[in-house]
């Protein structure tokens, strides 16, 4: 599987659930916190219906935990999503080595945590105690940064995409410039056939049709020179 792909168009991203995708990850932060929560609920005295429910949601945290990291790592992808947001996520995580780094220990210190509150012992309140300390601490800042960096990803690509289309408009304008040209030419030829037309009288009939034509491609030039320079002073001054 690749592990990166190029940023799309400046509307695509407009379009595409990126806020989504990189929620996924930012919710981590709250997730390992459910987690500290439910580790805690377990401790004490409950029903057994409470305690079956505690250990359902407790796996099934641990599971998306494990999950997201694997997107990071570029091993999966979110099946609710488009395949090429997780493969974005998984290119720029893979420049961001600490914070996967950080991400994964979190997930081991997860395995482990839940391993002993799912015992007959229960988990150990130190244990537990240096979980939420280091989920409270490296761990969130962690997300945080690798949240952030995604974010600029996103503002680079829509300022890289910004200065292609003023690039692309300026050579456009260039164009445009030469069309008017030729549009001036070519009504130029209408007005001199026309005269033509009128002093050759009945020879000059088809000559005319001609003159007409001309007139008439001569001003349609002109109306989309005037379209196309319109929608460039937009982009320009978006």
């Amino acid at each position: 599987m690749q592990n990166q792909i190029a940023l799309p168009d400046a509307a695509t991203i407009g379009t595409l659930p990126y806020r989504e995708a990189i929620d996924r990850v930012a919710t981590l932060r709250a997730l390992v916190m459910r987690l500290a929560l439910g580790v805690s609920q377990m401790s004490c005295d409950r029903t057994d219906d409470q305690t079956a429910k505690l250990r359902e949601n407790l796996q099934a945290q641990v599971k998306t935990l494990h999950h997201t990291l694997a997107v990071l790592r570029g091993q999966t992808t979110f099946s609710t999503l488009p395949e090429t947001l997780s493969l974005w996520l998984a290119g720029i995580a893979a420049t961001q080595d600490a914070q996967l780094q950080v991400i994964a220990r979190m997930a081991t210190m997860t395995d482990n945590l839940c391993e002993g509150a799912l015992s007959e012992e229960g988990a150990a309140p130190e244990t537990l105690d240096k979980y939420i300390a280091f989920g409270q601490g490296v761990f969130f800042e962690a997300v945080s940064a690798l949240t952030e960096e995604f974010w600029a990803r996103i503002e680079d690509g829509r300022a890289t995409q910004l200065d292609r289309a003023m690039q692309s408009a300026a050579r456009l304008g260039e164009g445009l410039s030469r069309l008017e040209r030729i549009g001036k030419y070519v009504r130029s030829m209408s007005i001199n056939a026309s005269v033509e037309a009128s002093r050759a009288g009945e020879a000059g009939k088809g000559l005319a049709i001609i003159a007409q034509e001309f007139k008439v491609l001569a001003e349609e030039v002109q109306q989309l020179t005037l379209s196309a320079r319109e929608d460039i002073e937009s982009i320009e001054t978006s």
